[in-house]
């Protein structure tokens, strides 16, 4: 600040100005964005993802190889989560771990890029309040939270949807 002052010749009351407009905009994604990682670990301490693989796993057993089309649900785990915390990372990242936990041990039937592209394409849907991307989107764009809703949240779940 000191050598953009010496530089431009600004008062400090136009200094401070700045400072406080750039503050009170990154302030709030920064706020929001620490409030959903500090959720997201909350999540992974409930060890949440083991419910979830029981939920979908069910009772098969772990060696019997399953039909390519049928890790489809489970792929939509990453969607369950990334609505529940806001994370797209945090929601890829949880669910490779439990679909790598429930893997055949004779391998998959298809190459791992289609599971990757499910996972990573399924982390998109779900946009709303609680993703940093939503409130970065929102406030870069200079648009309320009902007009993000209304357009990011919808494009977001159809390029998701269509990559899935």
């Amino acid at each position: 600040m000191w050598v953009y002052a010496r530089q431009r010749r600004v008062s400090r009351a136009d200094l401070a100005e700045m400072v406080e407009t750039s503050l009170m905009s990154a302030g709030v994604m920064i706020l929001i964005i620490a409030a959903s990682g500090a959720f997201g670990v909350a999540l992974q301490a409930t060890e949440i993802g083991s419910v979830i693989e029981r939920t979908f796993v069910g009772q098969r057993p772990r060696r019997e190889r399953a039909p390519a089309w049928s890790s489809i649900p489970r792929v939509r785990v990453a969607s369950l989560i990334k609505l529940a915390q806001g994370s797209s990372t945090v929601a890829m990242i949880t669910t490779a771990a439990m679909l790598a936990a429930m893997l055949p041990a004779s391998g998959l039937p298809f190459h791992t890029v289609y599971v990757a592209t499910a996972i990573a394409s399924g982390s998109l849907v779900g946009t709303w309040m609680n993703d940093s991307g939503f409130w970065l989107f929102s406030k870069m764009g200079g648009v309320t939270e009902i007009e993000t809703l209304k357009s990011w949240t919808p494009v977001l779940a159809i390029v998701g949807v269509t990559a899935m």
